[in-house]
Formats: structure tokens, C-alpha cells, sequence
């Protein structure tokens, strides 16, 4: 297992995007996460406009009550990126994936310390 110690925990969502990306380069197939455990914070957009959410955060919205109710979700790669472009921060997650028949785990925690474990680690360069 690695652990990482990511200072910003305030804006650690370009980080998490970054490491994501990577372990998808390491399949010829678009990768599913399993994600439990997520506390996040949306990127401020400012009030709403007329009292409607905009598209994407309404998709932010959904996915984040999704959470909440489900507690565990699978998400394809591509759809999970295009949603943490609206996420500041992760303060608590767990992302599992099966790539190459091997499971990788990804989990935050206090938003700075984030642990990689699995048979595949050694292969994500961070």
C-alpha cells in the first residue's frame, strides 16, 4: 500500500482526476468505478439563476443524492471525469476498479492523505 500526502485539501479534485486518468491508461477498456464512502464540495458557481440548477450541477446533484441513498455506485470512467469537473474537493472516498483482473483501491481521507493498494500500484506514477 502507498500512501500519499496531498497538501491542498481544499482543491484536491484535479489531483484525484489526474491519478484516475492514469490507471485508465493502463486498460484497453473504458474502466467502471465503484465509489462508496464520498463527501464532497462543488465548485462554487454562484447563485442560482432564476432558482434553477444548471445542467451539470444538477447532474452533480443527482449523482450526489445517488450516493446517499445507494451508498455504493458503479460509474463508468468518462462520467465520473465530466462530474469532478464541478467538485472542488474530496474530503472521503473509496474508488474500487478490477483492471487486468486485479482489483485497485483508491481511498481519501481528511481530504489530504490518499492511499493506493493493490497488486497494481507500482504502475501509477504520482
Amino acid at each position: 500500500m502507498r500512501k500519499i500526502i496531498y497538501e491542498d485539501c481544499n482543491n484536491n479534485s484535479i489531483f484525484l482526476k489526474e491519478l484516475l486518468n492514469q490507471v485508465q491508461i493502463l486498460s484497453d477498456l473504458e474502466l467502471k468505478w465503484s465509489i462508496s464512502n464520498l463527501e464532497f464540495i462543488p465548485v462554487d458557481k454562484g447563485d442560482f439563476i432564476g432558482g434553477i440548477l444548471s445542467t451539470e450541477m444538477e447532474q452533480l446533484y443527482n449523482f450526489q443524492n445517488r450516493i446517499l441513498d445507494e451508498h455504493t455506485i458503479i460509474i463508468a470512467h468518462s462520467d465520473f471525469m465530466d462530474l469532478l469537473k464541478n467538485i472542488k474537493s474530496i474530503y472521503e472516498g473509496k474508488f474500487e476498479v478490477l483492471l487486468r483482473g486485479k482489483q485497485l483501491k483508491i481511498k481519501i481521507f481528511d481530504g489530504d492523505i490518499i492511499e493506493i493498494d493493490g497488486d497494481l500500484e507500482n504502475e501509477i506514477s504520482i
